[in-house]
Formats: structure tokens, sequence, C-alpha cells
């Protein structure tokens, strides 16, 4: 059996990052990917320009996190970064009294801060674009303690519970209750253990279900992690990956799949969509996969690249912004694989067969992949 490691969730990296800038704790390791180099990094940097690459986490974190304290920064980001919206981080910020501008594009990176140590204890915040918003907001609200009131529809709630959860284990009180979000004031505990990256392990299921491995350990994987891509775990099941949990991590191995047409809603858990697109096209599996209504807002248009992509392999999906499916069609192929610079394109395109020239990019959450999974 093939033992596999997998990075820190760099979720779970990213929000540790901040207590630790918040309260002047230790550090924790960024983990095994770019992104969660980058968030520690940008949320420590004794510089004016905080540079935070094509993470739009570190941008999030770190708009927040410069506007709560003295001084002025710059965040600016990658040319693919500067494209994807943070207009509703920065004007929760402005409503907590710091003052940013923006120095290009309304709404879009780099943004010039005037941090506020004294901000507000009380805002609307727009919660239909990012629940990273959401998330920076209640990290930073420890600091006096915040009541925070969701506007609109909550996009990824799963992600917002996964940070309530981690500030309580760290020692300070977090309540929600409906569109109010109640941080108390506290100061964040240390926490030393970090749980592996459970939408890392998405692309390892997608290489068992499609036959690529028959049986692999996910090394220090732990199950119930409030990790929202750890419900790989059900939608997999229902393709023949058995998952069970030892001493050493989850391992994972095929069985029998009965189910013929796989319908799921994947609101809260749109970074594993690509390989479970990718997995279910190359068993012939028709699908219809809804909740999909923040894949164009991420690294690329992952709901049209995917078409578009699958579609040289021969697969004619469709896809209408909120709901993807497939009927079975195939289409001719043709072309060259373009994984649009995009880790989770990426890795998705490999789970479905293609050839891919340029894996660089998949270092973003999962560093050295590429050894891992060629190797014999």
């Amino acid at each position: 059996m093939r033992e596999v490691d997998l990075p820190m969730s760099k979720s779970v990296v990213a929000r540790v990052a901040m207590m630790a800038a918040v309260d002047g704790g230790r550090t924790p390791d960024a983990g095994g990917s770019e992104d969660g180099e980058v968030i520690v990094k940008a949320l420590k940097s004794g510089e004016k320009r905080v540079f935070v690459g094509s993470s739009g986490t570190a941008a999030r974190f770190a708009i927040a996190y410069y506007g709560s304290r003295s001084g002025v920064r710059v965040v600016d980001g990658s040319e693919q970064l500067r494209q994807r919206p943070v207009g509703t981080i920065v004007n929760a910020m402005r409503r907590l009294g710091t003052r940013i501008e923006y120095m290009g594009k309304t709404g879009k990176l780099p943004v010039r801060i005037e941090g506020c140590r004294a901000i507000k204890r009380e805002v609307k915040a727009e919660a239909g674009e990012s629940s990273q918003t959401i998330s920076a907001l209640m990290l930073i609200g420890a600091g006096r303690g915040m009541k925070i009131n969701l506007k609109g529809g909550i996009v990824s709630p799963t992600y917002i519970e996964l940070t309530r959860r981690l500030m309580m284990k760290a020692g300070v009180g977090v309540r929600k209750q409906g569109k109010v979000i109640k941080v108390s004031q506290g100061v964040f505990r240390i926490v030393d253990k970090i749980d592996r990256d459970w939408s890392s392990a998405v692309f390892w299921y997608g290489m068992v279900a499609v036959g690529e491995e028959k049986e692999l350990l996910l090394k220090g994987l732990r199950m119930k992690s409030g990790q929202p891509d750890e419900r790989v775990v059900m939608f997999y099941d229902k393709l023949g990956v058995e998952s069970k949990e030892t001493s050493e991590g989850v391992m994972i191995y095929k069985k029998e799949s009965l189910s013929t047409c796989f319908e799921e809603n994947c609101k809260g858990c749109p970074d594993m969509v690509p390989v479970l697109v990718a997995t279910l096209c190359r068993m012939g599996r028709r699908f219809s996969l809804c909740g999909l209504e923040t894949l164009e807002r991420k690294e690329s248009r992952r709901g049209t690249v995917m078409v578009r992509e699958m579609g040289k392999l021969g697969y004619r999906l469709e896809f209408d912004g909120e709901k993807m499916w497939w009927n079975g069609e195939r289409c001719r192929r043709q072309g060259l694989a373009d994984v649009a610079d995009d880790h989770r394109i990426a890795m998705a395109l490999i789970v479905a067969g293609a050839e891919i020239g340029n894996t660089e990019c998949i270092n973003k959450s999962y560093k050295g992949i590429e050894t891992i999974w060629k190797k014999a």
C-alpha cells in the first residue's frame, strides 16, 4: 500500500496565522503549500508593501489585519489576483473606521491602507462574495469584541463555521445566530496541531476512483476535522472509494460502485468540484451538481474552464453559473490541455487523464505533488 504525504490545510494555516498575528503569538509552519507560505509571510511583514501573490485568502486577511493595526500599508498581488474582487472586505473595514483607497480599479487590488487600532465593535458585512471576508472580521474582532451583521446570502457557510470552531478551540468565544455573529473579546491560545488538508486529499480520491491507484494511506489525515472538503468521503463512497481512519491517517481503496447517475449539492465545498467533475466524466457517470455559484470567482473561471477542458477530452458538459451537468453526450477529442494557471484545474485534468505540460501552479496548494503522483 502506497503512503502519501499531504500538506497541512491552508485554510487552517491561514486562520492560525491570523490568530498569531493578532495576539503576537508563534507563527505556524506554512505546511507544504505556496499559499500557506504567502499567508504566513504577509501577516508578519514589516514592509510597507505587502505582496500576497495569487492568494485571495492572504489578500482579504491582510487587508483586515493591517486595517486594524496602526500604520500605512499597501496590499497588492499578482495580475491574476488583481482581477478578483476584494470590495467586501474593504467596505467592511471602512465601516469599522479604517481608511482604504483603491490605487487602481475600484474593488480590486492594489489598496492603500491607513490602519486604525481602535476599530469599531459592530459592522455590517456582505456575506455573498467570499466567506473569507467574514472569517477575517471574526479573527480581528477578538481584540475588542465584535458584532458582525451579515448582509445578503451567505456563501460557503462551512468555512465560517471552520473559523468559529478554531477560534473556540483557541479560547475565544463566538456565537452565530442567524445572520449575526458575536465575537467575545479575548486572547488566542497557541494552536499547536494543524490538520492535514482534505482539499488536497480530493485529488487522491479521484485517482483511486478512476483506477490510477488501488489503495493509499493518506498520512496524518483526520476525520471530523471540520474542513468542508471532508465531504469527499461521502461523495466518493458513492463512486466506489472506501475510507477507513487509522492511527496513521485515512486509508482509501476501491470497492464496488452501484450508482449510475450522481446528483449532489456542492455548496460549501467548491474546491473539490473540478476533481469531482473529472472523476465522474472519466468513470462515464452522468451527473448533476448544483451549488456552484462561486466557481467563476476563483483563480480562474472554473466552471467555464472545466466545460472547455473536458470538452477537449470528449465530454460535452453544460454549465449555467449555478449548476453543471453531463448527460453522457460525447464529442470529438481535440486541442491541448490548458490549466488556466489554476491548481485545482491542473489536478482535475490529471485525474481526467489529460497530459498537461506545466504543473507548477499545483504548488499553490500542494508542493511537490508531481513527484508524488508520478512515483512508481
